[in-house]
């Protein structure tokens, strides 16, 4: 096809292409800013390699929109992160054209090396943004590569954004060396001057060292082709005149290659342009303004404002989070306490070392980290916290069921694998006031490390006793059922209560917001006088607070059968929060069902 009339026809395409997106995510939410930035690469991309045979890998899968709608899925792309529709980031078990799971950030590079190993025919083609690359997981895998996999295409896509600002000397240095007038002038003059034959070879072999050079101050050393990458770039990646014949060299040089281009979040919708955090990720948008509705205040915001407030008379409070300073709720915090205020991007392993280091000199600092996004962090929080019983209050944001960003993102395993690390004591707060009791309780606290769980709901309250440490709480009195609900499930159990006293069953509610400590007391003097015990927990029940009550019992000759109530099944796919805490059995008509199951077992 003749160049001109392609990207005639890929210009049109990608204003298609932005219309579509647009229109889905104003819908169904979604993460809008970071595919509209890459529609151009995306479509070039796909110009030049031949999916599936060519691989191309996303990280993270946020950014895949363009590349589902290119891959057979534009007719069902209206229903992406709806239940049973497609999802929210690539995977595997959705298409032939994606190659490995992508939600979250680091994977890519280590499992591209991988795919390029053992598939030395095709071309693997590793799309990952600025910030992941910082991302400790994607520098080891840098640094394993050592110039090998002949095969493999690593493309920078450099929008100067992860969620929020990028933070960090790496990304700042690619910001402001790697586009650099000076860098992009000299570069180009180098290769005008070798290219028109006008100096001998050994000049020519002294400026190509020259260059060598400047590369070497320019780029960060984990990707300069002392790594043994064939650098190619920088490129406008909203230009299809740069992209396509920046895309054929590096398809047709002997790799690795390291493909640098500049994109901007959000490219082509103005409130996107304008606010990229706001538009990362975002809930169902009015187009025309791009403002969401009014929800109500949420327990991320709950933490915020006390946190905020709190430190204002505690100076030895400090805040870290991994790159969601408003998804934690601590927007105002970083406004107003910038020396306490520690966004270490998409570092969770170093946070939670260097929350450590800190509590070593007597601070008292609080991880703020979505639930999912810790799990990364699991052998520092036993080597470096644990071992040395160090007062770190992790702040576990999205615990439970965090609805449409699906299976790679849902919080049911905290409860789990934090009870196999002595030393850390669990909390659940089951409301908002409780929350903030919670918190100041961890202000003042010296005992050890502290994780304290926080859904992704609504701030709800209820007349309840005040917060004591390893102390549980009755909320309603009833007969011969007892129901211990963990956290967020004191709502959800408080909501069925009327439809429960229909079918019969009138129990007691007891607010489990302390999951270890337990509250031996309570188990001693209140379990042998019921004939029903069933727990409640939005999360996995297998080794969850059911199994852990079911050890302590037992280990107090205290034999009786607890049924638990929570998350069986392996992974809870994409939907909403809602309607999936129905469907598995932990809200509404379907609650009231499995607890009347349990009540009427025979055993």
């Amino acid at each position: 096809m003749d160049k001109k009339k392609l990207i005639e026809g890929l210009t049109i395409k990608s204003n298609e292409i932005r219309k579509i997106i647009i229109e889905t995510v104003s819908k169904n939410g979604g993460h809008i800013g970071p595919n509209l930035g890459i529609v151009e690469l995306t479509l070039a991309i796909h110009s030049v390699f031949n999916s599936p045979k060519d691989k191309i890998l996303f990280d993270v899968g946020h950014q895949s929109y363009v590349h589902k709608l290119l891959t057979g899925r534009k007719d069902r792309f209206s229903t992406l992160r709806q239940r049973h529709g497609i999802g929210p980031f690539t995977d595997r078990a959705e298409s032939p054209h994606d190659h490995f799971i992508s939600g979250h950030a680091g994977s890519a590079l280590s499992a591209g090396f991988g795919i390029a190993t053992a598939d030395k025919e095709d071309k693997v083609v590793v799309v990952i943004g600025d910030a992941s690359i910082a991302n400790g997981h994607s520098l080891e895998a840098l640094n394993n590569m050592d110039g090998r996999c002949e095969n493999l295409i690593v493309i920078l896509n450099d929008n100067e954004m992860s969620i929020g600002n990028n933070v960090g000397a790496l990304s700042k240095f690619f910001s402001r060396l790697m586009g650099s007038k000076f860098y992009l002038e000299f570069k180009n003059e180098v290769e005008g001057i070798v290219r028109r034959g006008k100096i001998g070879n050994k000049i020519a072999d002294v400026i190509g060292r020259v260059e060598h050079g400047v590369k070497t101050m320019v780029a960060p050393v984990s990707i300069s082709e002392s790594l043994g990458f064939k650098y190619v770039g920088p490129v406008d990646g909203h230009s299809f005149e740069e992209l396509l014949p920046a895309l054929e060299k590096a398809k047709n040089l002997q790799g690795p290659i390291f493909l640098h281009i500049k994109t901007h979040k959000g490219k082509g919708y103005l409130p996107a342009e304008e606010n990229p955090e706001k538009f990362h990720g975002i809930s169902p948008f009015n187009v025309e303004t791009g403002e969401t509705p009014k929800g109500g205040i949420s327990y991320s915001k709950i933490f915020g404002d006390k946190l905020t407030e709190m430190a204002t008379t505690n100076d030895d409070i400090y805040a870290l989070c991994c790159g969601m300073v408003k998804g934690t709720g601590l927007s105002d915090y970083f406004a107003k306490f910038k020396e306490r205020s520690y966004d270490m991007g998409i570092a969770e392993g170093h946070t939670v070392t260097f929350a450590g280091g800190l509590a070593t000199q007597g601070k008292t600092p609080y991880v703020a980290i979505y639930s999912t996004f810790l799990q990364r962090a699991y052998g520092q929080l036993i080597h470096d916290i644990s071992i040395q019983n160090l007062s770190v209050n992790f702040i576990l944001d999205r615990a439970g069921i965090v609805g449409e960003d699906g299976k790679t993102h849902q919080g049911l395993y905290d409860i789990p694998y934090l009870l196999t690390i002595p030393n850390i004591n669990i909390l659940a707060p089951t409301t908002k006031k409780e929350l903030e009791e919670v918190l100041e309780f961890s202000s003042t606290y010296k005992g050890g490390p502290l994780s304290i769980r926080i859904p992704r709901d609504s701030a709800w309250d209820y007349n309840t006793p005040a917060f004591e440490i390893g102390k549980w709480k009755e909320i309603e009195k009833g007969d011969d059922t007892l129901i211990l609900a963990v956290g967020s499930m004191v709502k959800e159990v408080v909501n069925v209560k009327e439809e429960l006293k229909t079918r019969g069953i009138s129990p007691t509610i007891v607010g489990v917001s302390s999951i270890r400590p337990l509250d031996e007391k309570y188990i001693k003097e209140h379990f042998k006088k019921y004939k029903n015990i069933i727990t409640l927990e939005e999360g996995r029940t297998k080794s969850g607070f059911g199994s852990f009550l079911l050890e302590m019992t037992n280990s107090m000759d205290i034999y009786k059968k607890i049924f638990r109530l929570g998350i069986e099944c392996d992974f809870i796919p994409h939907g909403k929060r809602g309607e999936l805490l129905e469907e598995f059995g932990l809200r509404g008509r379907p609650l009231v069902n499995d607890i009347e199951r349990c009540v009427n077992a025979k055993y």
